[in-house]
């Protein structure tokens, strides 16, 4: 099966991600902000069809939230965390496909990541032009990768790098 494909997007997303949202807060209890981020969480915006979700916890809390994730299905992969922020992957029953894939980054509300994840959500949503011109682009990337994921970041990281630009900076 290729792991890198473009599919037109899904009313169904939304949906997903709300069902998993409502599953990780019932079992973390934690005071922690739940986001739908990435393609699925942009209207429109096709791509592999991956729901991301993003999970900003209390800094001091990233360490027992990471601990309970596996009770969920999440797998810790942290050769694609950062610094400041973990990423899990979890493959759930799916009523379209049987199975779809869930990423899910975990970080807290000041960082970096988070304020990024979120910011090319939003700009997305709210810029359809650039939406569409990142659509074109994934798929592109989807054939041009072939199926190697560095090289399908790498065709994907200008645009995403000038959209992110223009995030307002915090001053000096």
């Amino acid at each position: 099966m290729k792991k890198y494909i473009f599919k037109p997007y899904s009313k169904s997303f939304p949906i997903l991600f709300e069902k998993e949202k409502e599953r990780i807060a019932s079992h973390l209890k934690k005071d922690l902000q739940i986001e739908h981020v990435g393609s699925t969480a942009v209207p429109d915006l096709g791509g592999k069809g991956i729901i991301d979700i993003a999970i900003a916890v209390r800094k001091q809390e990233i360490e027992s939230v990471s601990q309970q994730l596996p009770l969920l299905g999440y797998e810790f992969r942290p050769g694609y965390s950062t610094p400041d922020r973990l990423y899990f992957i979890a493959y759930l029953p799916d009523p379209e496909e049987g199975t779809r894939r869930y990423h899910l980054h975990l970080t807290y509300r000041e960082s970096q990541d988070w304020k990024d994840l979120i910011f090319l959500r939003d700009y997305l949503r709210t810029h359809p032009d650039e939406a569409k011109k990142y659509a074109q682009l994934k798929e592109k990337a989807a054939v041009e990768s072939n199926e190697v994921g560095e090289k399908y970041r790498q065709l994907k990281d200008p645009l995403i790098k000038q959209i992110l630009g223009h995030l307002p900076k915090r001053p000096l």
